[in-house]
């Protein structure tokens, strides 16, 4: 969707009827999204990574109470401690 979003920018951007040099504002906006989903991706694959460092605390022994393993585990499950 957003790829097809970036393209109209940029199209309309290079051939805006109204200006003719085109419009600055639809290839900033097209930059912008880009920007954002370079960002987003980012930070999905840092969720990632943490979530896998969880994992290995998570499953780990000693069980007590406050064994960070315990509260990761929790975490990694959506639970409060």
């Amino acid at each position: 969707m957003t790829d097809d979003l970036v393209k109209r920018l940029r199209d309309r951007g290079a051939s805006d009827i109204n200006c003719l040099c085109g419009n600055p504002v639809c290839v900033e906006s097209a930059d912008r999204i880009e920007t954002l989903e370079d960002d987003l991706h980012h930070c999905f694959h840092r969720v990632e990574e943490l979530q896998a460092a969880l994992r290995e605390i998570a499953y780990t022994e000693p069980e007590d109470k406050y064994w960070p393993g315990r509260i990761a585990r929790k975490a990694l499950e959506g639970k409060d401690e």
